[in-house]
């Protein structure tokens, strides 16, 4: 996206962090949640909770990002199963290595076996990603500014729920006097609870930023269209504007319009001409 100029209110900056991205953080960092709460066949005992997790997060990072780029909501959901479901089985080869180091006869078996089992889970798991892959799909396409926050704001939307989700079951699951080890690693049982608490926190404090900017940002544009702006209107874009260089705040061809006097500092509402700084949506 183009960089927003300083004239515009600070709500108009430019998202640094793209749709795409704010939609695959919280697909990885949602699957590690629920992975981590023992979300999955527990042959391990829970021993290998902190393994699965950190495999999983790049893993759900992924799916979602592929997906993302299908031409319709309805492919992203499509790939986002599929793609979960094949990574589901790549993700019991490390489990399978720690869990049958004795030898590789053993080690071919519980690849075969928990291969069965990572489709299965792997398509679980892939059911809520296609979920947020297709809530998140028109935004990535549309690249806008006002998308990109919406895009944050489903992301923490998901990650809020599945958060809260991996917080019962590790309520549910959990003996709160048991540790699980594996590797040197040592995880109390009462540390996937906390990290559910604050996957459920990082998702609230998305939606709460992401709603501000685009209530401060919507504001902002009504304000304009009333009058209320003197340095600003807006109006149709023309043949003289270089849309393909302007912020697109939102979808649309109505320009933003700054018409002061950057001189003496005056607004010159009659003004023939201005300076196109955005784009925004058409009137209603």
């Amino acid at each position: 996206m183009p960089p927003t100029p300083r004239f515009l209110p600070p709500s108009f900056a430019e998202p640094r962090v793209s749709a795409r991205l704010w939609i695959a953080l919280a697909a990885g960092i949602g699957a590690g949640v629920c992975a981590y709460a023992g979300l999955y066949p527990r042959f391990d005992g829970g021993a290998l909770r902190a393994v699965i997790a950190l495999t999983s997060m790049p893993f759900a990072a992924a799916v979602v990002a592929s997906s993302l780029s299908a031409p319709t909501d309805g492919g992203a959901f499509g790939r986002a199963l599929g793609y979960s479901t094949i990574l589901g089985t790549v993700s019991t080869i490390i489990p399978a290595a720690i869990l049958t180091r004795q030898g590789s006869d053993q080690f071919v078996t519980a690849c075969i076996f928990g291969g069965f089992f990572g489709a299965v889970t792997g398509a679980l798991y892939g059911l809520p990603l296609a979920v947020l892959s297709a809530a998140g799909q028109r935004h990535v396409r549309a690249e806008t500014h006002a998308s990109t926050d919406l895009a944050a704001r489903a992301g923490g939307i998901w990650l809020l729920v599945v958060s809260l989700i991996g917080l019962a079951a590790t309520h549910l699951l959990d003996d709160p006097g048991t540790s699980y080890d594996a590797e040197g690693l040592s995880a109390p049982a009462v540390i996937p609870a906390v990290i559910a608490g604050l996957g459920a926190l990082g998702g609230l404090g998305v939606i709460v930023r992401s709603t501000l900017r685009l209530r401060r940002r919507n504001a902002w544009i009504e304000r304009v269209r009333c009058g209320l702006e003197p340095a600003f209107r807006t109006r149709v874009a023309d043949v003289r504007d270089r849309i393909d260089g302007l912020p697109r705040l939102e979808q649309g061809a109505t320009v933003v319009e700054l018409v002061v006097d950057e001189t003496s500092g005056a607004a010159y509402r009659v003004a023939a001409y201005g300076t196109a700084v955005a784009l925004v949506s058409d009137p209603r």
